[in-house]
């Protein structure tokens, strides 16, 4: 009976650590949905042009992590909706494209709608398929990037 108990006391007590570090932080989950952005569908030579396309998302989830960073996750379909210029209008790829790119190249869309705001990736991928569905994940740094 004392083997049991200890048995089910050192299990209870592990339980209790592994989980108090995910409790303890300080985490956020924010979604948003219905909003348009515009994004690359191609990469020639001489993007943007033939590049463009507007995209309507459904749905970006920012999740900001313990110590500040932060990710964001969006679903959007490519629309039929044209470019402000019409020379960069794009179309959707004949295969799957696939985009990533370093710091100070994307812009958060949330930001941009909830604030106002404009804040810089650190990274991003995203994929557009030929069906027009795109899929995009950006990282950001605790402490806002400053670029030239």
């Amino acid at each position: 009976m004392r083997k049991r108990a200890a048995m089910i006391l050192a299990l209870g007590l592990l339980t209790t650590l592994s989980t108090a570090p995910a409790a303890a932080g300080a985490a956020s989950v924010d979604r948003i949905g219905s909003f348009e952005t515009v994004l690359a569908v191609a990469m020639p030579n001489e993007f943007p042009v033939a590049s463009l396309m507007r995209a309507d998302c459904s749905s970006l989830i920012r999740i900001e992590r313990p110590d500040g960073s932060s990710v964001e996750i969006q679903d959007c379909q490519l629309s039929d909706n044209p470019v402000m210029i019409p020379e960069f209008q794009g179309q959707p790829p004949s295969q799957a494209f696939v985009h990533e790119a370093g710091p100070c190249l994307w812009h958060s869309d949330y930001w941009f709608i909830v604030a106002g705001t404009d804040v810089l990736a650190s990274s991003v991928r995203y994929v557009v398929t030929p069906s027009g569905h795109v899929n995009a994940r950006s990282e950001y740094p605790a402490e806002p990037l400053v670029c030239e």
